[in-house]
This record gives C-alpha cells, structure tokens and sequence, in this order.
C-alpha cells in the first residue's frame, strides 16, 4: 500500500504524518500493517490523540483498532475519496482485459493495480457527466476499433486514464449513432 502524504493537506487539517497514516489504514481495515509499522501502544497512542477530532467518532480508548468507528465521510474528503454516485466498474468493464497476448486492465478492480486505477480515474472525473461521457466514449471507441480489426492497437487502461482519452473519443458517441458502419470507419 502506497501512502502520499501532501503536506499543506496535513497543515490544513492539523494532522501529524503518522495520524494522517494511521487514519488511512483505519479505513481501508490494515490492520496487521498498522502493527508491522508501529508498534501496538504506539499505533493506539496516534489513534487516540484523533479521538476527539471529526475523524475519530469513538470516545473509547481503550477499544483495538478493528473496532475503531470513523466518520467514513470525513476520512474520505482528507484521502480525496469520491463518494458520489461515479460507479468505477461500468468505465473498468467497458475496457477490453487483455487483446492477444496484452494485458490492457486487471481482471478484476479490486486488485493492487485495479484500485490504483480506479483513484486515478476518480481523480479525472469530477462529476456523473463526465463519467457518464467516460464510459460512453470508451465503449463507443472499443467498438470502433473491434468493427475495424484494431484491437491490437488500443493503449493499456492506465494510458487511458492517465492522459483521459475519452475526452477525444467522443466524437465516436455520435459516429456510432448515426449508423456508421466499418465503411466509413476508414474516413474517420
């Protein structure tokens, strides 16, 4: 697990590096990593000192860490989590896995690699629209390049997100909708 620590964020919210750490492990449960990198009284003494912030909704200090109850809203703002209605698996799953031999996305989002991407998507699209504008462009231009035998070309999912490709994929939305077909595919 990767942890980027911003520090004006940190400065903003009065948090130390090692609060701002524990609270990120406390919410996505790694709790065996929070002893492998503190140790135990030193993990508990960071936690309570978040008791009676906004991030901490326990009063209990003497509760372990599994039993921990947090503001899941507050935690997600400070880790710049959307928890809007942006559902990540319908862009991941318009996206071919793997063409021949090369691995475009993970099977599956929950992997490692999977919830990296899906932070990196989250962090391009800043509403429904632009998500909904994602996953249409992205199905529009994968049909494109499969009516035009190239598949083989099309870049990993990173690169996708990465340099937010859809955006000039949206020409494919209304090519599609016309009724164009792999005829005037080559004009394109």
């Amino acid at each position: 697990m990767n942890i980027e620590l911003d520090l004006k964020k940190l400065y903003k919210n009065n948090l130390s590096p090692n609060q701002y750490v524990i609270l990120t492990m406390i919410y996505y449960k790694e709790w065996g990593k929070i002893i492998k990198l503190f140790s135990v009284e030193e993990a508990l003494q960071i936690r309570n000192s978040l008791v009676n912030t906004k991030y901490i909704l326990d009063k209990d200090t003497e509760k372990i860490f599994n039993d921990t109850v947090i503001s899941t809203s507050h935690v997600e703002k400070l880790l710049g989590i959307r928890s809007d209605n942006i559902n990540f698996l319908e862009f991941f799953n318009e996206y071919p896995m793997k063409v021949g031999n090369r691995v475009l996305r993970p099977k599956n989002s929950d992997t490692i690699e999977g919830k990296k991407l899906k932070k990196k998507y989250l962090a391009k699209v800043k509403s429904l629209e632009d998500h909904k504008l994602a996953v249409e462009a992205t199905k529009a231009f994968v049909r494109r390049q499969k009516i035009s035998s190239n598949l083989e070309f099309l870049p990993g999912l990173e690169v996708v997100i990465n340099n937010a490709k859809w955006q000039s994929w949206e020409t494919f939305i209304t090519r599609f909708a016309e009724g164009k077909t792999a005829d005037h595919i080559d004009s394109i």
